[in-house]
């Protein structure tokens, strides 16, 4: 802090003045102490003669600084009560004319939409024109009917009826006659000599046939079918396949779920068998064309399980690497199988990666009794490693893993193969999701495979799905297990019985 003092300023007098002094003539310093002692009154006054002072009192505010500080209290409570209403004022204002705007946005949007239900179905069922249906006619007895000489004329049907009923007919794919005949006024319905029941009647309306929706979409394959309850509109279209282009589609084969029954010659029968499946490709897959299709067609129905366990030294005579493009691991046994089977493994994928599917690979194929007993006993440890008790692991490992000697593995007819082996932060089931999976499950059988495990044969296999596992028996015998909805297990009994 600095102590001296600004010469410019000047000197300000702190002594008040008072009535004695206010008179007093400013004494000169240069004067003497006598002419300072002249100046003096003689005598000081008495108390007498003095004024009377006031009693002094400790310092207190005065009546009107009292009322200053309580107005000034009463003006800052004021003032924060209007700012307190003002911030309430704003979000109020704020808030309103959000509702307003969100209530102004929904009109705009709902401009020119009736929101009245609509009291007819739109029936658009590609080929025909859209068709506007009062709901009286489109829901019978609270089922949704659909015109089906539509959906036939879309699928490519031929018709032939009388007064009774109507049958319509096509040659599938594989070149095996199909048909379904309705009966009018009848819930009965034949579908390649089985017997079906609708949950309605057929009906025949000026030669028309309209039947219930779910026996359309619960019986026949390759349409897509699409219900908007709110728009009340129905959409049926054929199903394109995987990597169809917009300037050249390609469909689905329509399919009956319910397929005729064939006889089938019994195991082991000498007679030479010209496969009738005659499949088109749109790769030139001629030379795969007798690994697809062996002549020895009942030479690879081999049955490997805990009930036909195969003896540790068993292996097959001949086995092949896979083209190194369709394998994990290309220099392993593991991407070695059957020669006739990685062939006709080579043929499918091949098809595949013309129509997109560039990412499938095998992960598994060929294990000997020896790996396979690694990978058992490797399993149970990691679930014991997870907290089970050996038992417990063992229960569980056994419903995705085969004790060595009951893997088909073994046989060298089998392979895993999937899209997953680079995404670790998915499981494998994650493939059933995937549009490699839906191609090779619906086209596998034309080239020998099955999916070995499906989806809701648990008890009959003994194994959980896995949509990863497909097995090679050739083309004949896999669109019987395909098109009949079997797993290999219910295939082999079948062929037993008929046998």
């Amino acid at each position: 802090m600095n102590n001296q003092r600004d010469p410019k300023k000047p000197i300000r007098n702190t002594q008040r003045p008072t009535a004695q002094n206010s008179q007093r003539p400013i004494r000169n310093v240069n004067q003497g102490n006598t002419q300072r002692t002249a100046q003096r009154p003689s005598q000081r006054p008495t108390n007498q003669s003095a004024p009377q002072r006031r009693p002094s009192q400790p310092n207190r505010p005065r009546v009107n600084e009292v009322e200053a500080l309580a107005s000034r209290r009463r003006y800052l409570q004021e003032k924060k009560s209007a700012r307190r209403a003002s911030v309430i004022a704003f979000f109020t204002v704020f808030l309103s004319l959000c509702l307003v705007t969100a209530i102004i946005f929904a009109v705009v949007i709902n401009s020119g939409k009736d929101t009245k239900p609509k009291e007819f179905v739109v029936m658009n069922i590609e080929g025909t024109p859209k068709a506007e249906i009062p709901i009286a006619d489109a829901y019978l007895n609270e089922m949704l009917y659909i015109d089906f000489s539509a959906v036939a004329k879309l699928c490519g049907f031929t018709s032939v009826g009388d007064a009774n009923g109507i049958t319509y007919a096509f040659v599938s794919a594989s070149g095996i006659d199909q048909y379904i005949t309705f009966s009018y006024d009848s819930n009965a319905v034949s579908v390649n000599g089985h017997n079906v029941n609708m949950e309605g009647i057929a009906i025949n309306q000026n030669g028309v046939l309209k039947v219930p929706f779910s026996f359309v979409k619960g019986n026949i394959g390759g349409l897509e079918i699409d219900v908007d309850e709110n728009e009340r509109t129905v959409t049926v279209t054929r199903e394109k396949m995987t990597g169809s282009k917009p300037d050249d589609p390609k469909y689905e084969d329509i399919v009956l779920f319910l397929q005729p029954e064939t006889p089938i010659p019994p195991i082991g029968d000498e007679q030479e068998f010209k496969d009738p499946l005659e499949v088109e490709f749109i790769s030139d897959l001629s030379e795969y064309e007798q690994y697809m299709n062996p002549s020895d067609r009942d030479a690879y129905l081999i049955l490997i399980n805990r009930e036909h366990p195969a003896d540790r030294d068993y292996a097959p005579t001949e086995r092949e690497h896979i083209p190194t493009k369709f394998a994990c691991y290309p220099d392993n046994s593991l991407s070695t199988m059957v020669p006739i089977a990685a062939r006709a493994l080579t043929a499918m994928l091949t098809e595949a990666a013309n129509y997109g599917i560039t990412d499938v690979k095998v992960t598994h194929a060929y294990r000997s009794y020896y790996t396979q007993e690694w990978y058992f006993n490797y399993y149970i440890d990691d679930e014991i490693a997870g907290g089970l008790s050996r038992d417990e692991a063992t229960k569980l490992v056994m419903t995705y893993s085969a004790p060595a000697g009951t893997s088909e593995h073994q046989s060298g007819l089998c392979a895993d193969m999937h899209n997953m082996y680079n995404q670790y932060d998915k499981e494998l089931e994650d493939f059933e999701f995937t549009e490699a999976y839906q191609w090779l499950k619906e086209n596998c059988w034309k080239f020998g495979f099955i999916l070995r495990f499906p989806e809701g044969k648990e008890e009959i296999t003994g194994y959980q799905f896995e949509c990863w596992h497909f097995r090679f028996v050739g083309r004949y015998h896999a669109y019987q297990i395909y098109s009949q909805g079997l797993c290999l297990e219910e295939y082999i009994d079948q062929l037993a019985n008929n046998n």
